[in-house]
């Protein structure tokens, strides 16, 4: 068995300007880095062993606060748990493009997934990739306790995943904001445990996030 506790990056400055990041990147705020300072000072007793992150630069520093506050030398990068590419949106703000494309939004306010983004990944590639990898870890490395920097959209699909809900399907897992903590085991056999799910308590008031579904990032 692996213990699994999947997180999202802290709040970036797009995050808070409302445009959309995907395979691009912005930097943690001062309220992100407290996030990620945070959520690392929560995770202490969890007795982690191995940090995993996306290579983006904005889960990389998030993962960078945990591995100080765990005692962790080095982080693992895997690309493997980007964010989804969200194509020809990319840089471009959230309420520009609802006015812009509403029959799409109308779409997108009911799920997601029903809207291709030109150039984007699916939502069914994502997840796909993401738990590729998340399947190869309770192999890797049983016994262990293992933390995970991921993103929003990633994030979501991994925990439907590990949940047994499908992509299309919405209303049963609740959004991933900034630093949220997921906990899992994960046994060989494929038993899977969750333990916690989106928590997001270790944020004080002044920190919390702020950003819902509709302009996650």
């Amino acid at each position: 068995m692996v213990k699994l506790i999947f997180t999202r990056h802290g709040e970036t400055l797009w995050n808070i300007e409302g445009r959309v990041q995907g395979a691009m990147d912005s930097p943690l705020t001062e309220k992100g880095i407290l996030q990620a300072r945070k959520v690392g000072q929560r995770l202490r007793k969890e007795g982690i062993t191995r940090i995993y992150s996306s290579d983006l630069p904005r889960a990389r520093a998030t993962a960078d606060e945990i591995r100080k506050a765990v005692g962790i030398e080095e982080i693992l990068l895997d690309p493997a748990l980007r964010e989804l590419s969200f194509g020809e949106w990319e840089g471009k703000n959230w309420w520009d493009l609802r006015q812009l494309h509403p029959e799409l939004f109308s779409l997108w306010d009911t799920g997601p997934h029903q809207v291709q983004i030109p150039g984007a990944e699916s939502m069914w590639e994502v997840s796909e990739r993401a738990w590729q990898f998340v399947q190869e870890l309770p192999r890797l490395h049983d016994g262990e306790t293992l933390c995970v920097v991921t993103h929003g959209m990633t994030l979501q699909l991994i925990v439907k995943k590990a949940l047994g809900i499908p992509v299309e399907q919405w209303n049963d897992v609740p959004w991933q904001h900034n630093t949220a903590v997921n906990i899992f085991e994960f046994y060989e056999d494929g038993r899977i445990h969750p333990i916690l799910l989106a928590d997001h308590t270790h944020l004080d008031d002044d920190i919390k996030p702020a950003s819902g579904f509709t302009s996650k990032k």
